[in-house]
């Protein structure tokens, strides 16, 4: 398997295949580089696309060390690095829309083309304004007992999470559906991982990174996004090129890179063929 090494010794699996254009495609968190592999290959015939499991992920180390949204940004600094990459399409979903504006914030967009977010607010928390996970509804509170129920139970609090603010009926979740989901997360769940991650998601504030945006900016926003459109706004006003805003997305939720991967793909061709 093809592996990275980062500089603090943890190593990255990637996959990196096709011509043309490179995308970049950074996962959400307790996914992977197959996860959303029929979107992906919506892509492969006409691009370079570079895969990679973020640290504590999949194939990649379970790191102990470094675990938290600013070194995810370094990590993709040194794939770039490491590849040789420049004139790059950044493509993030959620967590890895995260990383991006990490990685935008300590680095800059010099070897970034354009950047593709899936809906992900550069600032999780509802401290003072509603841009927030949740739409706004998720209070400092409810972080910390996502955190005691990861450090409880990581398999169990992804379906937590998932059914208040992911899914569209909650109350109509049955036992054997939640057992289903739970077994189908049992080998994706990283205890370590998930708890540092989440902490480091509610600690970092990366609205100063939309001012260091100077590439086209495309933001996907599903039918029932767990971020609102104050989110999208607060990025639309601070980026310093063009923005646009895909959302005819119909009955799609947080997870919509699975649930339209066709539609969601064409968006991006098209606005990488505008831009």
């Amino acid at each position: 398997m093809p592996y990275l090494t980062m500089s603090d010794g943890i190593k990255l699996y990637y996959k990196n295949y096709g011509k043309g254009e490179t995308l970049i495609f950074c996962h959400g968190l307790n996914s992977s580089h197959i996860a959303n592999k029929r979107f992906y290959d919506e892509f492969g015939e006409d691009f370079n696309i570079v895969l990679y499991d973020q640290r504590g992920h999949s194939y990649s180390d379970k790191s102990t060390i470094h675990m938290n949204i600013q070194r995810l940004g370094q990590d993709l600094n040194e794939i770039i690095e490491s590849l040789n990459l420049d004139e790059v399409t950044l493509i993030g979903h959620s967590l890895g829309a995260a990383t991006i504006y990490s990685y935008v914030n300590q680095f800059g967009c010099n070897k970034v083309k354009r950047i593709v977010a899936s809906d992900m607010s550069p600032y999780m928390r509802n401290d003072g304004w509603k841009g927030g996970i949740a739409q706004g509804k998720w209070s400092d509170e409810d972080f910390m007992e996502d955190l005691d129920r990861i450090f409880d139970d990581a398999t169990y609090a992804s379906f937590y999470i998932f059914k208040n603010i992911m899914s569209l009926n909650p109350s109509e979740i049955t036992s054997e559906q939640e057992e289903e989901f739970i077994k189908s997360f049992g080998d994706r769940v990283e205890t370590l991982t998930m708890a540092s991650i989440w902490y480091s998601l509610f600690r970092s504030d990366q609205r100063p990174a939309m001012d260091k945006i100077t590439v086209p900016f495309l933001y996907l926003m599903p039918d029932h996004p767990l971020y609102s459109i104050e989110a999208v706004n607060y990025i639309k006003e601070h980026v310093k090129d063009d923005f646009v805003l895909e959302n005819d997305f119909t009955d799609t939720t947080h997870a919509i890179w699975s649930q339209m991967p066709h539609e969601v793909a064409e968006a991006v061709k098209k606005f990488i063929n505008e831009h």
